[in-house]
């Protein structure tokens, strides 16, 4: 039986299991915000914060600071009301950028009050989600007023109306009413910024039962006192909650004029005669480029003016951006007839959505007049807005190379030598305004400006930074819209704090602090605030301290652990904080400080390759490898920087250089380039200022400055013509054609240098020849690598006048001007003219070294009463007697005839030459050539033998000895009758007019000049130098066992060069004292801050170490007496010594005993850091200082108010009371506040400043 297959089992069939569902990532709220740029308003009602129209106008850009962990695929997400609005992920190209952005389309903006607002990473398979805090915001997409119009010249939406319009004083006692008609989009917290001509009245924000009705209030009686006369224009415009101004065209309203006429005894108002008279507008467009006039009528009788009178005109205002301008022009009156002023479009443009008040004063008396305040108005925006080509949305990266402005192909066009300025703005939290521009011609599209980072950096932080640009035509001045860009972190919105026990250098001395610190916040502080203080050390990393405020108070203080400060030493610790008020947290910028001790004193630099007393350099020292600056202070620290500024002329002749110190450094050196020096380089010498800083955390302390005297370069090497060379002869036959004028490259030769040179002599025809060759011509790099070398002119020179002087003369200006007076000469190259070439060999100097040759060197000494020069040619004397003159051709070129002989048959004639002759030629360079004329018939010139003659060795010179006291010996003052007598026996080869300098000089002793550019008598020539007085009470005020040197000089050649001069054996005594009256010379420097009060002499500051100094004398004859140079800088106790600052400058203080005759000793106090105060009576901060400024004074910082408070407190004699200082407190609704300080008392208040704000008292620091 066939058996069939079996078919295979059917698998059975499995049962159905749900998936396992992946965990779900883990949510952690660690993210920190990301935040909107330009930076989001806080605080806003009922919102985290708020956003406006210009933060959405090309979309909402965010800004994600990196996150932990941040790799390539992590996701980062916008979320609003449970939608995903935007969203990316970390590309490889971007993972390591400091932070990421996100740009939300206008179009697809949640408005009004969104929730659930946050941030979202997504880390790339690690399973964690991390969020940040969750918020509810606002956005704006409205503006205050509504949309308004664009035609006209005000926003016809926004209208007011004024009980009066004419305001006497009746009027003003009484006050005026205003209505403002209700506005489209009214909402609350909208604000009224309402001005009365260029003063705001303030108004509170908008209420929630304000909204919807017109708006009434009163303009104070006090207000309008405050701003006093004038035809003035009233307007307003608004902000709403989120800062977005009415507009978009006009912000102002209607205006409204008003007379106001509350001083009768002014002038009358002048008038713009371009505006509208009925509403008090100046439309800038109207102009068409053209400037505005101001005008005022002066009748021919007016009780006021007088033949002969004069006008100042005032024109001013201040921009939208809080930019103050002002033009003022003084002119002569003109009786009946209208008196006008032009006024430059640019400043009335500047003006455009603001207003410019108009006035003069009689300048007689000073009698003003009434003012008259427009509104301008116009299109102030005309060119579109420029690009930043770096950005990423509105944000631009803070350590970029540089950053590049892109201006579009705005139209018209103008011409491509318009101006064309690009400007970046930014603001500082008390409104306070940073700007850097960049000016130049526009040239044609595309127009790029750049911006390096040491420019644009600086705007990192900082509030509505901004960039645009001007372009000034011949007419026209166009303004573009604004581009608002971040730079770098976003702004904080309140100031950093401080920790009063650091110093000006933001350095805490653990030794300087008690049992804690004091951390001080400067803003506004109400009760239920919480304040957040971060603490964050190099060495004990992040910690918080968290408040919750009872009271308010401003500013808040809190202490800061002694255990912080130490645990930090030799470190840094960083101090922020955070203020939370209702849900909303706000950051204050953060402050650095060093833990360690503090810098110490400051000496002053060194200039190592300089003398000292006097402090003078010498050029050639340093031409090669520049000038050493050498600077030391007490207490370096790592990280500290030192900054050498080596001031001397402006540009090429600063030089400023930053070096980094260490602990344990001795100095710090510095070397300032040839470069610098050499552009300093001046005929008469310069005085150059040295000085250094020390900037640690950023804050600079100042050294003294060393005024350096430096010193000209003198006998530099003069021109030479090739065939000619040093020649004294202008041998005519030896020019050859292309004869070139050589200088060699000289000490700091730089291409831009500027050169003279000129040739001068007596033409064949007896005309004077003078031929400029180069006449300010620039150094190029040629001349640079092998000096310049034009043609000489030999065409010319050979038409000179047989035996008559040639002189090439060249000149430098090292610091590239073409002001003659700035040019130093080098040596005048002298040549005599000889038309015939020379026919015999040269004369020989017996004696020299070599003993014979073209150029020898001969002795002074050796050649004394017998130098002699022989002349020997062949076939003298053959055919006839010869004729021989032989001439002595001195440095200068003038040869002097040693004499005519006769030839002899032997075939050699001797000439004996004068010791006068030899003498004059000391330590210079003569030359010879004799001339024949042969008995037989004909005559020639000899060749030039050179000669050097040498100095006298100081070894055959005599010494200058003080009452016969031989060299070495000692000198008792006190045992002299009277004046002592310094004698000099004559020197070899003395003769009358020989120039001699003679000085006296002695550590801790003023230097004295005995001889300066004296002329030797024929006596002195004879028998030398006798009686010439030396002070006894000169050598008093050396000290005992201190050294007097005396040091002669004197030039042969006659001349009132001391260069040239020879350097006499110097002469060295030690004075000895019998009773030697001992005290110290060195000198002190005050320069700690120290107050004084002008008009309380005896009013006086704290005195310590830094300001004051005792320094007692002892030995000599008591009672000592001690007195100063200068009492305004010191003051010296004439009893005990002890010397106190009194101002700024130096002073000598010097002691006096009781001897016969009396010894004195002294020494130098230099004084900085004293401070004068002025007061300034009590009024508004604004008008407190206009009176420092008219003072020559600053208002005092609040830390200098708490110095004044420290040092004179209840002593202190100005008045008891608040006083204004320049540190800004905080900001309310646009209206800025400024401490102010009791110095009585140390109470602290801010003040409002505004022309109806608080009165405080004030004082002026100057």
């Amino acid at each position: 039986m066939k058996k069939t297959a079996e078919k295979p089992l059917a698998p059975a069939k499995k049962k159905r299991v749900p998936p396992t569902p992946p965990n779900p990532p883990s949510v952690v709220e660690d993210l920190e915000s990301p935040y909107s740029i330009p930076m989001s308003v806080v605080p806003v009602l009922g919102a985290a914060y708020g956003l406006g129209r210009r933060h959405i106008k090309d979309g909402l850009t965010y800004a994600f600071e990196r996150w932990t962990q941040c790799r390539a695929g992590d996701e980062f997400i916008i979320w609003m009301n449970g939608i995903r609005m935007a969203e990316d992920r970390v590309s490889p190209a971007n993972e390591s950028d400091p932070r990421f952005f996100l740009v939300i389309p206008r179009s697809t903006l949640l408005l009004h009050f969104v929730e659930d607002v946050y941030g979202e990473v997504r880390r790339v398979g690690a399973g964690t989600v991390s969020t940040s805090e969750h918020q509810r915001i606002l956005i704006l997409n409205t503006l205050p007023g509504g949309e308004g119009n664009c035609d006209g010249t005000y926003h016809t939406g926004l209208t007011f109306t004024l009980s009066h319009t004419i305001i006497d004083s009746v009027v003003a006692s009484r006050g005026v009413d205003v209505t403002i008609r209700a506005w489209a989009n009214m909402r609350v917290n909208d604000l009224v910024m309402f001005y009365w001509g260029p003063h705001r009245f303030e108004l509170p924000p908008l209420l929630p039962g304000e909204v919807g009705r017109d708006l009434s209030f009163l303009i104070t009686p006090d207000f309008l006192r405050a701003v006093g006369d004038g035809r003035l224009v009233v307007q307003f415009y608004l902000y709403d909650e989120v800062l977005d101004e009415s507009g978009p065209c006009h912000r102002w309203s209607k205006p409204v004029p008003v007379e106001v006429v509350l001083n009768t005894t002014l002038l009358e108002e002048p008038e713009i005669i371009e505006a509208d008279p009925d509403l008090l507008i100046v439309d800038a467009d109207l102009l068409h480029g053209a400037p505005a006039n101001g005008s005022v009528f002066i009748r021919r009788n007016h009780p006021a003016f007088a033949a002969g009178d004069h006008l100042i005109w005032t024109v001013m205002g201040n921009t939208p951006e809080g930019e103050e301008v002002s033009y003022s022009f003084r002119l002569p009156v003109t009786l009946a007839s209208y008196n006008d002023i032009s006024i430059p479009n640019a400043i009335v443009r500047s003006l455009i959505q603001s207003t410019l008040r108009i006035s003069y004063v009689r300048e007689r008396e000073m009698l003003p007049s009434r003012p008259t305040v427009y509104a301008v108005a116009g299109v102030r925006h005309t060119l579109p807005e420029p690009d930043v080509l770096q950005r990423h949305g509105p944000f631009v990266e803070p350590d970029l190379r540089l950053i590049t402005v892109a201006m579009p192909d705005y139209d018209p066009p103008g011409n491509s030598g318009d101006d064309l300025q690009v400007n970046i703005l930014g603001e500082h939290l008390d409104g306070s305004v940073e700007r850097v521009f960049s000016h130049r011609a526009a040239g044609v599209h595309p127009r790029f400006r750049d911006f390096l980072n040491a420019q644009y950096a600086r705007f990192e932080g900082l509030l509505r930074t901004r960039v645009y640009y001007l372009v000034t035509g011949p007419v026209t001045v166009r303004e573009s819209e604004r581009r608002y860009i971040q730079i770098g972190r976003p702004a904080r919105t309140l100031v950093a704090p401080s920790i009063q026990e650091a110093d000006v250098t933001n350095n805490i001395d653990p030794a300087t602090v008690g049992s804690v610190a004091t951390f001080e916040a400067r803003a506004e502080f109400r009760a239920g605030d919480e304040v957040i203080i971060k603490y964050v050390g190099s060495v004990t990393g992040s910690s918080t301290i968290e408040y919750v405020l009872a009271v308010g108070s401003n500013p808040f203080l809190a202490d800061v652990p002694k255990k912080l400060i130490d645990d930090n030493l030799d470190g840094t610790l960083r101090v922020s904080y955070v203020r939370r008020r209702f849900g909303v947290d706000e950051l204050s910028e953060e402050k650095a400080y060093t833990i360690g001790r503090a810098l110490g004193e400051l000496f002053p630099p060194e200039v190592v390759e300089a003398t000292t007393g006097p402090d003078e350099l010498d050029p050639r020292l340093v031409a090669i490898s520049g000038a050493t600056v050498r600077c030391r202070y007490e207490h370096p620290k790592d990280g500290d920087q030192v900054e050498v500024c080596w001031r001397g002329l402006s540009g090429a002749g600063t030089h400023f250089e930053s070096k980094d110190a260490n602990r344990g450094d001795t100095f710090v050196e510095v070397i300032v380039p040839p470069s610098a020096i050499g552009f300093n380089i001046h005929p008469q010498g310069r005085d150059i200022d040295v000085s250094f800083k020390v900037i640690r955390n950023g804050v600079p302390t100042d050294s003294p400055v060393l005024t350096l005297n430096l010193l000209t370069l003198s006998h530099l090497p003069g021109a030479t013509i090739d065939s000619i060379g040093e020649s004294a002869i202008l041998e005519i036959p030896k020019l050859d054609d292309l004869d070139q004028t050589r200088v060699a490259p000289w000490p700091y030769i730089e291409i831009n240098q500027r050169m003279w040179l000129r040739n001068e002599g007596t033409l064949d025809t007896d005309a004077a020849y003078l031929e400029e060759t180069y006449v300010g011509r620039e150094v190029s790099v040629a001349d640079v690598n092998n000096g310049p070398a034009p043609f000489t002119p030999v065409s010319r020179l050979r038409r000179l006048k047989e035996w008559t002087p040639f002189t090439i003369d060249f000149g430098v200006t090292f610091n590239h001007t073409n002001n003659p007076a700035d040019i130093v000469w080098f040596e005048t190259r002298h040549h005599m003219v000889q038309t015939q070439p020379n026919v015999f060999p040269h004369a020989e100097i017996k004696y020299s070294t070599p003993p014979s040759g073209p150029e020898v060197v001969i002795s002074p000494i050796t050649v004394e009463n017998k130098c002699q020069v022989l002349v020997t040619y062949p076939n003298m004397n053959q055919g006839g007697t010869d004729m021989i003159t032989l001439y002595w051709i001195g440095a200068d070129g003038v040869p002097v005839e040693v004499g005519t002989q006769t030839g002899l048959d032997g075939g050699t004639v001797t000439f004996n030459v004068s010791n006068e002759l030899v003498g004059v030629s000391i330590h210079t360079t003569i030359q010879l050539q004799y001339e024949v004329i042969l008995g037989r018939g004909g005559e020639g010139s000899s060749e030039v033998q050179m000669v050097h003659v040498q100095a006298i060795p100081q070894a055959s010179l005599p010494r200058a000895l003080i009452n016969n006291v031989a060299n070495g010996g000692s000198i008792n003052p006190a045992s002299l009758t009277g004046d002592a007598m310094l004698r000099m026996i004559k020197w070899p080869y003395s003769a009358k007019d020989q120039v001699a300098w003679l000085t006296l000089a002695a550590p801790g002793a003023v230097t004295q000049n005995l001889l300066v550019e004296h002329r030797v008598s024929e006596n002195e020539a004879i028998n030398g130098f006798a009686n010439i007085t030396v002070l006894r009470s000169w050598l008093m005020t050396v000290p005992n066992n201190g050294t007097v040197t005396i040091n002669p000089l004197v030039n042969f050649n006659r001349q009132n060069d001391k260069g040239m001069a020879v350097v006499f054996p110097p002469t060295q005594y030690r004075i000895a004292h019998t009773t030697a009256l001992v005290f110290d010379s060195s000198a002190v420097y005050f320069n700690r801050k120290t107050f004084f009060l002008d008009g309380y002499p005896n009013v006086l500051p704290i005195f310590g170490s830094g300001n004051s100094i005792q320094r007692v004398a002892s030995g000599g004859t008591r009672p000592y007496l001690y007195s100063t140079s200068n009492a305004g800088v010191v003051h010296v106790d004439a009893n005990t010594g002890y010397a106190t600052m009194r101002g700024n400058g130096s002073a000598v203080i010097s002691v006096r005993d009781s001897s016969v005759p009396a010894q004195v000793r002294s020494y130098t106090v230099y004084a900085s850091q004293a401070v004068r105060c002025v007061g300034l009576g009590r009024s508004t901060l604004g008008n407190i200082r206009s009176s420092a400024n008219n003072a020559g004074a600053r208002l005092p910082s609040l830390d200098e108010a708490r110095e004044l408070h420290q040092v004179f407190g209840y002593l202190w004699p100005m008045g008891n009371g608040l006083y204004w200082t320049s540190t800004f407190s905080h900001s309310f609704f646009f209206t800025n506040y400024y401490y102010g300080l009791n110095i009585n008392t140390g109470e602290i208040l801010a003040g409002k400043d505004h022309i109806a704000g608080d009165h405080f008292n004030g004082v002026g620091l100057r």
